[in-house]
């Protein structure tokens, strides 16, 4: 795979991501990725706060960086295929009796989503 390929599909996966969290919190408080941010120094405990409050709270509310670190193999025996897969590598597989040496190449992915956790379930309307 091509790195503008790798980068392409990684960003879209974790935007498509973003967008199903969302989706899946939409019965609570919770927000993946807001919008109305002030952030805080990098040495804060929080990455910022959410610049609209509701009634009755002085500050905004609080949002954390939630960090990912994800390990992206390719992976193949020395006699097969290679394929794309996220996971943890692994060089050698006894089946049988008999090693299979495979061959791979790791790389790494680290990003950020700032997310506002959730409180409170929202009440149906």
């Amino acid at each position: 795979m091509d790195l503008k390929d790798f980068i392409a599909s990684s960003l879209t996966q974790i935007a498509e991501g973003i967008l199903a969290a969302n989706e899946a919190l939409a019965d609570t408080d919770a927000e993946v990725n807001p919008i109305n941010l002030a952030t805080h120094s990098n040495n804060a405990q929080g990455f910022g706060r959410v610049i609209e409050q509701p009634e009755g709270e002085k500050r905004g509310r609080l949002v954390e960086r939630v960090t990912f670190d994800v390990a992206v193999t390719t992976e193949g025996e020395t006699k097969g295929t290679a394929g794309l897969k996220v996971g943890i590598a692994s060089f050698g597989l006894q089946t049988g009796g008999e090693l299979k040496d495979k061959v791979g190449q790791a790389s790494r992915i680290q990003f950020a989503v700032p997310m506002v956790f959730p409180s409170k379930r929202r009440e149906a309307t």
